[in-house]
């Protein structure tokens, strides 16, 4: 009888070898479920900081544009049509605009130019055009300038790609 118990108790220990292998698989399973889940969030998340990036990024360069052009007291460049470069006179210093090697940048009179946009921002697009509306019943004319941008994230991993535009238009004081 003891020896009958002692069986038992032997029989009731551990797991068989095909049992373990269904608990292996299906730990498989939920590790890999939770895995991928795991990498599309971080992909997700990825891709919302340079969406913001990108936007905050075209948001900061053409608010500080349209201040230095609210503060002007003249327009040099663009005299006329559609240009590539602003030219503006603030406090009798001249403030340039230019884009090179996909970087905006802006210079004050003859100081080192200031990258304007990001490392990981290339403006694709940049282009200004002064507008001019002449009210004859007043005598006056209003000018503007109209600013066109496109920027993109300079990334390899196509995952990563984004871009953005944005159109303004500003008046001069």
């Amino acid at each position: 009888m003891y020896l009958s118990m002692l069986k038992i108790k032997k029989t009731n220990h551990g797991f068989s070898l095909l049992e373990l292998l269904i608990y292996v698989a299906i730990l498989s399973v939920l590790v890999v479920v939770v895995s991928n889940a795991f990498i599309s969030l971080s992909k997700a998340r990825l891709q919302s900081q340079v969406r913001g990036e990108v936007h905050d990024s075209l948001r900061f360069a053409m608010d500080k544009i349209k201040l230095d052009i609210k503060n002007a007291s003249s327009v040099t460049n663009p005299s006329s049509g559609t240009d590539s470069t602003l030219v503006v006179v603030v406090s009798g210093v001249d403030i340039t605009y230019d884009v090179t090697g996909g970087v905006l940048r802006r210079t004050e009179g003859v100081n080192t130019p200031i990258d304007v946009t990001g490392n990981n921002i290339f403006v694709d697009t940049f282009s200004l055009t002064k507008i001019s509306n002449t009210n004859l019943i007043l005598n006056e004319t209003t000018t503007a300038i109209q600013i066109n941008m496109t920027i993109h994230y300079n990334s390899s991993n196509i995952d990563l790609l984004h871009s953005s535009s944005f159109q303004t238009t500003v008046t001069l004081p």
